[in-house]
């Protein structure tokens, strides 16, 4: 584990220290977007029953099955997106992974050959939820603001679960021939989050942060969360916090699953740069509603079509 990525106590928090537990998001989300999160209190035997029954969605139900649970007509926000569908916002060719999406908005669907799975997801992402929320009013904290400032526009979460099958010959980018990523299309080609903070469960390694000119691998083990900033909350820190490009670089032969947990708030949240945080280039920070950027990001990569 690299210094470049802190590992952060939540029980800090939970134990009454908040401020110095505050101090510490706030340097993190500077400095790279990016922090592990140990004694989260998301249930491990949860993650555990949760990972188990979707490999069996992606491992056994055929693509005709699970086709029946993709919805393009809502862009891809609920049930099942299939591979090469989501285009990562500087490639040339669709990712290689496939997932399961559901959130607040567009709730878990019913799996007929999984039923358990439902009930199953819907606890985790209850968990992840509740987390997200206490992690929102800290991040208020960190920008001098109410810890209930965002409380009354949360919303529109979703939480993913993502499978990428292992290929023999991957790739690392468009056009190089290295580890990571897949020779049909990437394994998760670079990109920056959409929302305003991720949660992410991931226990095969792959995840790399671009810092410094170079892609830093970002290590954690079962019990630890990686969290990290999305656009939205760049965009209305006015950049202060950095939402961190990254990329998977999927091992040759090796599957991996995560699930990410992408916090959002309402679709009429405002984007606009706090002005108490001192003047921000409004032509590069120029959107004004949650909802209107991510309507621009889902054009971006390709769930949406360009109106």
């Amino acid at each position: 584990m690299t210094a470049l990525i802190p590992t952060l106590d939540y029980s800090r928090h939970t134990s009454g220290s908040t401020k110095d537990f505050a101090r510490e998001v706030q340097e993190a989300l500077g400095a790279t977007g990016f922090f592990l999160l140990q004694n989260h209190g998301i249930s491990e035997k949860l993650l555990a029953e949760n990972r188990r029954l979707f490999a069996r969605f992606f491992r056994e139900l055929p693509l005709k099955i699970r086709l029946k649970y993709s919805f393009p007509g809502k862009f891809y926000q609920q049930g099942y997106t299939p591979p090469k569908t989501e285009t990562g916002e500087h490639a040339r060719v669709p990712d290689h992974k496939h997932f399961w999406q559901f959130g607040d908005a567009n709730p878990m669907l019913p799996i007929d050959e999984i039923p358990e799975l439902k009930s199953v997801s819907e606890a985790l992402y209850d968990q992840f939820n509740a987390l997200y929320r206490e992690l929102m009013q800290i991040v208020a904290v960190t920008l001098e603001l109410p810890k209930e400032y965002f409380d009354g526009e949360l919303g529109n979460s979703i939480i993913r679960h993502i499978h990428y099958p292992g290929h023999e010959k991957p790739v690392a980018d468009d056009g190089e021939v290295e580890r990571g990523g897949n020779i049909e299309g990437m394994c998760a080609s670079r990109h920056t989050d959409i929302n305003d903070l991720t949660l992410l469960h991931a226990t095969e390694p792959g995840l790399q942060l671009r810092h410094g000119g170079e892609w830093i691998p970002v290590h954690c083990g079962f019990e630890t969360l990686i969290v990290n900033t999305g656009d939205m909350l760049w965009h209305l820190t006015g950049g202060r916090y950095r939402s961190g490009e990254h990329r998977v670089v999927c091992e040759p032969g090796t599957e991996r699953f995560s699930s990410p947990f992408f916090g959002h708030r309402l679709d009429h949240a405002s984007v606009v740069p706090l002005s108490h945080l001192g003047e921000s280039d409004r032509t590069r920070f120029h959107f004004q509603t949650e909802g209107e950027f991510l309507n621009h990001r889902l054009e971006q990569i390709g769930l949406k079509a360009k109106s």
